[in-house]
């Protein structure tokens, strides 16, 4: 097969969409306007705009777009006439390329393209770099409709699964709603239950009328929540699953790691029907539904796992949790999150209210529900396979490594993608005759190059081929060499391992998707990914600028190595963050909570908090032994590790004395669980109870670090010096005591009025 040379611009025309201001673009209107995030399927809101334009600044059906700014790619319109924003062209194909040949050369090219891209703030690759790009494709306008028509198949195969995949979900979901929302259910008549004048009575606990003979409960009465933790002795290896690798149900990415390199969070384990809602920004709905996942499948602590008790339920219990008016109201708990970032407890889901039907409609209502789950999760397989097939083939396509011609089909060439570990090495010899038959052709006549080919292949025959390591298999061994490298040094540092979890995790992202060696990465590529996580999965400016630190630690540390001359982090200045003032707790505030407080140990938590101003980390590591009650002290360990002496006051030591008295169980732990088996408190069991006594009293976002600030402003306030303050909170940096400490703005007014009026 023939290749030739060319550069893309002799090819195709590339035309720029038009560049809207903002009160150009109209909530309706005669025309939609086509933007990159409605093109890749993650914007589903419109423009429109009533302005006719010239003729090349609309796209219509079988149009070929060129996503050239965020979300880089080449795509084939399906909708009708449209306006194309800016940051799309449109593509024209010259006589010499198909245009669906030229749409998958693109689709190929476009990770190379990423090494050209400029900004930032917006990734996005210049006209000039397009034009000026060499290619090769195939001469004969045949051969490339060929090729389009192979990987055009398997593109319709997978675009027919996923229609079918959500026409089934669709389906599901509303009969959830009729049946279960609606109350609309088939009656012994086969009529809906409801609208036919069912029997309905109100339910005070769900504050609305449901079917006579059915009742409620919680999901905690229902499910058990986070049930299995993994035994590291179970598995040599795991698969492991992550929250941001499941989005409404279907999961895009599996890991697989030995049980010694998993990440900390591996530890979740998962069972048939195993519901997993993650905990960490559920508005981005990472939620799915397993179906028969490996015994050393295992899913991250950042979901919260629910296994119905009865299996039958476990269906119903998914659409419920996954219903519009669930996930939005979790999605706002967690918007009011405490935390860095919006998240939400096991306990939000636990006591959830959820209407249980009588037994013969769970059971009508699994039987047409769960063999649809079952064919969506065969699919969302097959969909994996042919698009891994997919993704294979097309190299091999475009490169020349595989030609099609007449007798070669599409079913031929998906076989050959699935047998690839046998066929690679056969590949790899015919590469090598074509090479030396293109080299002869000039020089011997038919004959002679066929009888060389015989005489090629039977010497080749009894050979085996070892092919090189793999570009990409070379760039990431050398580059986890590296990272290793790095992480030891951190290691010797001192670092925790919740810090160099933190440091390993983050790097190996960005390397995974800049694709290049770690000494070839330059400052645009950082900048673009950067950009892209702030965009695609809204991170905030505080977890970019973290971002930005740790890999200036990194590229800091290959230059101090001499693995590179300087680091492409120096000219990525710090993110500018908003500089909120924090709430601090008024005295008001604190007496309302210990008022609320209906468990003595709930009383000595908060009075410990406010007195001595320790971490919630410290809280829960401290024992009853710890506690030196003739000098109100104890001693804590906080970041670190490091150990220090904190003072609590005749309150605490009172409130303390009285909790630690009326206890009976014999854990040593200061703070346990109110019920047996009474065990230690964790962090998050803290923020819990601080969160629901909060509630009772209508203060919004109490929190444990809330006690810690409302110390250091209350010191400050009262004339303690600043280093005391700074000794007090366990700071290494003064400049950290400053930004816990709030000074009251009464006292700025006051001193205003005594010093400069």
């Amino acid at each position: 097969m023939e290749l030739k040379k060319y550069k893309l611009g002799d090819l195709c025309t590339f035309i720029n969409g038009r560049a809207y201001l903002q009160p150009e673009l109209q909530n309706s209107g005669k025309y939609k306007i086509v933007r990159v995030g409605n093109l890749s399927g993650g914007n589903n809101s419109w423009y429109y705009s009533d302005m006719e334009l010239e003729p090349t600044k609309y796209c219509a059906k079988g149009d070929l777009l060129y996503a050239w700014a965020c979300n880089f790619g080449p795509y084939i319109w399906k909708g009708d006439k449209t306006i194309y924003h800016y940051h799309i062209w449109k593509v024209i194909n010259s006589e010499q390329i198909d245009k669906m040949y030229l749409y998958y050369l693109l689709k190929f090219m476009t990770n190379s393209f990423m090494g050209c891209v400029h900004g930032s703030t917006m990734l996005h690759i210049t006209k000039e770099n397009m034009e000026s790009m060499e290619v090769r494709i195939h001469a004969s306008i045949e051969e490339q409709r060929r090729i389009a028509t192979i990987l055009n198949k398997l593109d319709c195969k997978i675009g027919l699964n996923r229609q079918i995949n959500d026409n089934l979900e669709a389906m599901a979901k509303l009969l959830y709603d009729y049946w279960f929302v609606q109350f609309d259910f088939p009656n012994e008549e086969g009529r809906p239950y409801k609208s036919s004048g069912g029997v309905m009575v109100w339910n005070e606990r769900l504050k609305r009328e449901i079917p006579i003979g059915w009742t409620c409960c919680s999901i905690k009465e229902m499910c058990d929540i986070n049930k299995k933790t993994m035994n590291k002795d179970e598995h040599k290896q795991i698969e492991y699953l992550d929250t941001g690798s499941i989005t409404q149900g279907h999961i895009s990415n599996t890991e697989i790691y030995s049980v010694d390199m998993a990440p900390s969070r591996a530890q979740r384990k998962v069972e048939d029907l195993s519901i997993l809602y993650s905990s960490v920004r559920p508005r981005l709905l990472h939620y799915g539904l397993l179906s028969t996942p490996k015994e050393n499948f295992i899913v991250s602590t950042g979901f919260v796992t629910l296994d119905a008790k009865c299996k039958k339920m476990a269906l119903m219990v998914y659409y419920f949790l996954t219903s519009n008016t669930i996930t939005e109201h979790l999605a706002s708990i967690a918007d009011t999150a405490v935390s860095s970032y919006p998240s939400i407890s096991p306990d939000d889901i636990a006591y959830l209210d959820i209407v249980i039907p009588s037994n013969d409609i769970i059971q009508k209502y699994n039987d047409i529900v769960e063999p649809m789950f079952r064919k969506m999760s065969t699919l969302r397989k097959e969909i994996d396979s042919l698009t891994k097939q997919r993704d294979e083939l097309l190299p091999l396509l475009m490169n020349g490594q595989v030609s099609v011609n007449y007798h070669l089909s599409a079913l031929f060439l998906s076989s050959l993608i699935l047998y690839r570990d046998q066929y690679k090495f056969y590949d790899m010899k015919e590469t090598i005759i074509q090479a030396v038959l293109d080299g002869m052709r000039a020089v011997l006549t038919d004959n002679q190059l066929e009888l060389l080919t015989d005489v090629t292949r039977k010497a080749l025959s009894e050979c085996e081929i070892t092919p090189k390591l793999a570009e990409e298999e070379q760039r990431n061994k050398e580059n986890a060499e590296l990272l290793g490298a790095f992480i030891s040094s951190k290691k010797v540092e001192g670092c925790s391992d919740k810090t160099i979890h933190y440091y390993k995790s983050s790097i190996e992202k960005l390397i995974a998707t800049v694709k290049k060696n770690v000494c070839d990465i330059v400052t645009n590529d950082i900048r673009c990914y950067l950009a892209e996580q702030q965009e695609q999965r809204g991170l905030s400016k505080v977890t970019i600028d973290n971002l930005r630190r740790i890999y200036s630690s990194f590229f800091s540390w290959l230059e101090d190595e001499d693995y590179i001359t300087k680091s492409p982090v120096r000219r990525i200045h710090k993110v500018r963050t908003d500089a909120l003032v924090k709430e601090v707790l008024t005295d008001e505030n604190i007496e309302v909570l210990r008022d609320s407080c209906q468990e003595l140990r709930d009383i000595a938590m908060i009075d410990l908090l406010l007195s001595t101003g320790m971490r919630v980390g410290e809280l829960v590591k401290i024992n009853r032994e710890d506690i030196d009650f003739q000098e109100r002290q104890c001693v804590v360990f906080g970041k670190g590790n490091k150990e220090r002496e904190v003072y609590f006051n005749a309150r605490t030591k009172i409130h303390l004395k009285k909790y630690l008295e009326q206890r009976t169980d014999t854990n040593p732990a200061l703070f346990v669980s109110l019920h047996e088996p009474h065990t230690r408190l964790t962090i998050s069991g803290v923020e819990v109870r601080l969160r629901q006594l909060g509630k009772r009293v209508n203060l919004h976002k109490v929190h444990p670090h809330k006690f810690r600030r409302t110390l250091a402003t209350m010191a400050i306030d009262k004339g303690m010096p600043i280093e005391q303050v700074q000794k007090m909170l366990g700071h290494v940096k003064i400049d950290t005591t400053l930004h816990y400490a709030m000074v009251n703005q009464a006292n700025v007014k006051a001193a205003h009025r005594k010093f400069l009026n």
